[in-house]
């Protein structure tokens, strides 16, 4: 199909909708010449056949109304349209349709009085979709100028009330997670009947006036805090009604932000309660809390599964980070970036070697200076390599034993391990990533004695290596 194709169907589908949204617009405010404007020239709508002879009867119906409304017997409507599956060939179509018939009974409440479908073909005449031919299923319940079934509306009365006191019963369960979260502990109190009990993990109450001393109690013990923000759940309502009494168990969950701001839920578990109709609305006479699991906001935080992996993830991240570091004063040293290499360090940070020691990056990048002096091409240059770094971390610092091999070239420009060596360094996180804190560089091939770590080979008149 082309898009034009799609396009036109699609401006069909919905031209045919809209013909139903009418039909129900126009019976719903008794506008029948618009009703009977929906119609085909030579539609036939059970025993009517023509437009005209459809007007006609709509217009006795019309008469029929007014007079029930006079009487009483017929109060606002509204038609409600569902489940459109039309069906389209040219300028022909097929829809079937779900209705349903509502209105308000002497209490203001909704009735649902009918349903049914329509099974209906249309026309497309002088360019609009037109009914050609209507008919009305009807599947349940009665219009209102038909004469009701008593016994059925008592039934039908009973368990709208059931519905309408399970409502209001949710609603309480509604109205105490909002007035929880917000504070307004009035409010909450005000949901327990005279003789309402409470019991929770702050303790038990009796009665709208001890539940809210028991509820400033807590508000005291907050103050101060800075408990994060959260947000009471309430599902699951399980209730069951007997005449002005109910019990519910409703399934609770208290969310709240994470450090990242994404939701968490911090607990959860049941409310047990017993509610009783008192002056005509429904209170809680029993209201009882149990947390299945997690914690109070103003309970101390246990390790979680995200936190370990959390602690997990910065250790690696650490690891990668002091590593990382190693191999980047090596690359300083090789490409002479001596600023650099000091910059590795904190700016108490002790840098020892055979060649002597300093003390922060200024005096550490000034020792390396007096011996690793320029290349003289590429071709001179040698190399540091890193081997079996052991890195033991500890929170902010950290502690790393390594062995380092510094290659020159031979006369036939292949590669010659020149020295061999151990590297014994301190970190600390900064504000920058981390930094050495000290750095002990150890020859072991040639042997190099450990004392020249304090006092470098210059001072007892042997000659330094080149780095």
């Amino acid at each position: 199909m082309t898009d034009a194709a799609k396009l036109k169907e699609l401006e069909d589908r919905e031209a045919i909708r809209q013909v139903f949204v009418d039909y129900a617009r126009f019976l719903d405010s008794a506008n029948y010449d618009g009703y009977t404007s929906l119609f085909a020239k030579d539609a036939v709508f059970r025993d009517a056949k023509g437009r005209e002879v459809i007007g006609a009867q709509m217009a006795q119906y019309g008469e029929r109304v007014a007079v029930a409304r006079i009487e009483g017997r017929f109060t606002e409507a509204v038609h409600v349209m569902n489940n459109h599956d039309i069906t389209i060939d040219g300028d022909r179509a097929r829809a079937v349709i779900l209705w349903s018939y509502l209105c308000i009974d002497p209490d203001k409440m909704p009735v649902l009085m009918q349903m049914g479908r329509y099974n209906d073909e249309l026309v497309r005449e002088d360019g609009t979709w037109k009914i050609a031919v209507h008919s009305i299923d009807r599947i349940m319940g009665r219009g209102q100028l038909e004469a009701p079934e008593p016994s059925r509306l008592g039934a039908a009365q009973a368990r709208l009330q059931e519905l309408e006191d399970k409502e209001a019963i949710r609603q309480i369960f509604t109205d105490y997670a909002r007035f929880l979260d917000s504070g307004n502990f009035e409010g909450y109190a005000s949901l327990f009947a005279r003789n309402g009990w409470m019991k929770a993990s702050l303790g038990e109450a009796t009665g709208p006036e001890e539940i809210l001393v028991l509820l400033n109690k807590y508000r005291a013990a907050s103050k101060g805090k800075n408990l994060p923000k959260g947000r009471h759940i309430v599902t699951n309502h399980d209730i069951i009604i007997d005449g002005d009494t109910a019990k519910a168990t409703v399934q609770w969950f208290y969310l709240t932000p994470d450090p990242d701001g994404s939701p968490i839920v911090l607990q959860g578990g049941t409310y047990t309660d017993d509610v009783v109709r008192e002056d005509g609305a429904w209170k809680l006479v029993s209201h009882d809390i149990t947390r299945l699991f997690g914690r109070g906001p103003h309970e101390p935080a246990t390790e979680t599964r995200l936190d370990r992996i959390e602690r997990r993830l910065q250790q690696a991240e650490d690891r990668q980070a002091i590593t990382d570091l190693c191999i980047r004063v090596s690359n300083c040293l090789d490409r002479r970036d001596l600023d650099g290499y000091g910059n590795c360090f904190t700016d108490d940070g002790e840098w020892s070697g055979i060649v002597g020691s300093g003390i922060g990056p200024a005096a550490i990048s000034a020792i390396l200076s007096k011996y690793c002096l320029p290349w003289e091409s590429e071709g001179h240059r040698t190399y540091h390599t890193l081997l079996d770094l052991v890195i033991e971390l500890d929170g902010d610092t950290a502690s790393a034993i390594s062995k380092w091999q510094h290659y020159h070239r031979d006369e036939n420009d292949a590669p010659l391990l020149k020295h061999f060596g151990l590297y014994d360094d301190r970190f600390r996180r900064t504000s920058e990533g981390w930094r050495f804190t000290r750095r002990a560089a150890y020859g072991a091939i040639p042997y190099t004695p450990p004392k020249f770590q304090l006092v470098g080979l210059e001072r007892d008149g042997l000659e330094p290596p080149v780095f």
